[in-house]
């Protein structure tokens, strides 16, 4: 925001200056230090309002200090008759979509907050609980925070916002695309109703427009007047290639010794971390170094991922649509859209990480044949033409695309689905191939007839050998495959079988007579044949008969007898049974009467 980096869109008055808004000393030095002299157009409308403590709703493109135009106002009310904030209980609360927006949001006010009492804190996924948890127990000014780990802090009671009276929404339309409505909603009910509302977008949308109606109290609209939706500092260049040689062409345009710090845009993780992994493959010789991020890797790692890259240790850093939020690094040149953006507002994020505060870049986007409805939406958010670049060995023309499309299934075809039957073939070829069931069925039936006199005058005959001279011949050891015409399956020969329903059982020649089960049902005597009948009655085995208790007192069975004692009369036992005893008694479950002692 100097005076040499300011753009002609930027300036608005050479008079204004940060003084005319009043901010207590301690900002003014922060101010001065950092290099600010001129604020911008957006920071020029909106720092008043959001002062006086009005709701706002400020739309501006990326890059145009909406940041500070939100911040410094917020800090500076705070100063004025500064009370200690309460344990749990934050007196502003920043909300932004991602974690790289919310650490640049809290680096930025801590710069500006120095000198002054306002204490500050970050909370956002990725990060551990207890160290935040700890800092709210002291108590904080400012909380900037994701809307995820709010709400878990929320339902801990780490965080009550009963005396929160300033709520800021950042990048509002970021926070919709990802799906955070009902988180944000969730939020706002729980602040008190005199509450300060204040929301930044770099687009304008129904989505936008209709949450700022929920939100907003008699807002104050302020809008950055541009003739675009970019900066015009940014030069756009598309480049038609081919799927399969994207990685070639980009490998080629990385070889360029003008770029300084280049910025890579996957559609996916998965994508991003392949393309990472192609590109260190390709450079695996070189120093140049690249890195990936995205929100599957941890807050540390992508931390220290965005410091190498702001310090300028990293040249190429492949991201997503998520990480551009909050991708803030001074010295980008080249912004490379590997994968056109679905939703065409992505592509003004992207492309807003380079061109910032007044300096040059350039966006290049990669487009292959899928791509073209992509690029007419991101023209016509943008109000700009794409200049398409063919000055490289993978250019295709997109008209020739177009025309092939319209001419695959033939000169007066029409566009057909995915899964459609002809499979690219015209009508009349698709007619024309097919043969008529009529005709396949009287010619099947001659050749079947002349196989069957060929077979019978000669069935053993064998079958003619390959004419391509291969080792071997056709198989020939298959008469059963001779004796019947081709086509037909061997018949197998019929058996007697079983049918209940036509069953007889008087007719005895039907096999079935000696069935046990029929028999039965009939009311016959079954036979059973014994398994011993083949064996003679000399030859099998003596077996010795079990005895009993009763055989020993039998005169007939032989074996040595015993002496008949008389029975013993049992003793009768004084006091408890033994435990011998108590064990053979039969246990009835407790179904027998209870007795009680006698006494």
């Amino acid at each position: 925001m100097t005076d040499e980096q300011l753009s002609d869109d930027h300036v608005a008055a050479p008079a204004v200056t940060f003084e005319k808004f009043g901010f207590e000393k301690a900002i003014m030095k922060s101010i001065k230090n950092e290099g600010f002299t001129t604020p911008t157009p957006i920071q020029d409308m909106a720092i008043l309002p959001v002062m006086s403590g009005a709701d706002l709703m400020g739309i501006a493109q990326t890059g145009s200090g909406k940041t500070a135009a939100f911040s410094l106002p917020t800090i500076n009310k705070m100063i004025h008759d500064y009370v200690k904030p309460a344990p749990h209980k934050p007196k502003a609360l920043i909300l932004a979509p991602t974690r790289e927006l919310v650490m640049q949001i809290g680096k930025f006010i801590d710069q500006f907050s120095r000198g002054t009492p306002i204490k500050s804190l970050v909370v956002a996924g990725g990060q551990p609980y207890p160290p935040q948890i700890r800092k709210l127990k002291y108590g904080v000014d400012v909380l900037i925070s994701t809307p995820g780990r709010l709400i878990d802090h929320m339902g801990s009671g780490n965080v009550k916002l009963e005396e929160c009276q300033t709520f800021i929404l950042d990048e509002a339309d970021r926070m919709l695309d990802m799906g955070f409505i009902d988180e944000v909603k969730e939020i706002q009910s729980t602040l008190d109703d005199d509450h300060q509302t204040v929301m930044f977008s770099a687009t304008m949308n129904e989505k936008v427009r209709r949450l700022s109606l929920e939100l907003l109290k008699e807002p104050e609209y302020v809008e950055q007047e541009r003739k675009t939706m970019v900066a015009d500092t940014i030069t756009h260049k598309l480049m038609n290639v081919r799927r399969k040689d994207k990685s070639a062409l980009l490998i080629e345009l990385l070889h360029d010794e003008t770029i300084d710090k280049a910025l890579i845009f996957a559609r996916t993780k998965i994508g991003a971390d392949k393309l990472c992994g192609e590109l260190k493959d390709a450079f695996q010789d070189t120093p140049m170094r690249i890195d990936a991020i995205h929100g599957d890797k941890k807050q540390r790692t992508r931390e220290k991922i965005l410091m190498n890259y702001r310090k300028g240790r990293t040249k190429v850093l492949v991201a997503t649509d998520v990480a551009a939020r909050g991708i803030d690094v001074d010295g980008i040149t080249h912004v490379i859209n590997y994968e056109l953006p679905i939703e065409a507002e992505n592509y003004v994020h992207r492309v807003g990480r380079t061109g910032r505060a007044g300096e040059k870049g350039l966006a290049i986007s990669f487009c292959d044949p899928s791509d073209l409805r992509l690029l007419r939406e991101i023209e016509g958010l943008i109000k700009i033409k794409v200049e398409v670049d063919p000055d490289h060995d993978y250019h295709f023309d997109a008209s020739e695309v177009r025309t092939n499309k319209k001419g695959r299934g033939g000169r007066n075809s029409k566009p057909r689905g995915k899964f459609d039957k002809s499979r690219g073939r015209s009508a009349k070829s698709s007619e024309s191939r097919r043969p008529i069931r009529n005709d396949r069925n009287d010619r099947s039936e001659r050749n079947d007839s002349n196989d069957r006199r060929e077979r019978d005058d000669n069935p053993r005959q064998e079958r003619p050998k390959r004419r391509d001279g291969a080792r071997g011949s056709l198989r020939t050891e298959m008469p059963a495959r001779n004796d019947r015409p081709r086509g037909e399956k061997p018949k197998k020969p019929k058996g007697k079988r079983y049918n209940p329903a036509k069953f007889d059982p008087l007719d005895t020649t039907f096999g079935f007579d000696n069935d046990p089960v029929l028999q039965k049902l009939q009311g016959k005597a079954v036979k059973r044949k014994k398994n011993s009948e083949d064996i003679s009655t000399d030859d099998r085995p003596e077996k010795k008969k079990k005895t009993t208790k009763r055989d020993h007192f039998d005169e007939k069975v032989k074996g040595p007898k015993k002496k008949i004692l008389s029975k013993a009369k049992p003793k009768k036992s004084k006091g408890k049974p033994s435990r011998a005893v108590r064990k053979k008694i039969k246990q009835t479950g407790g179904h027998k009467a209870f007795a009680p002692k006698k006494r």
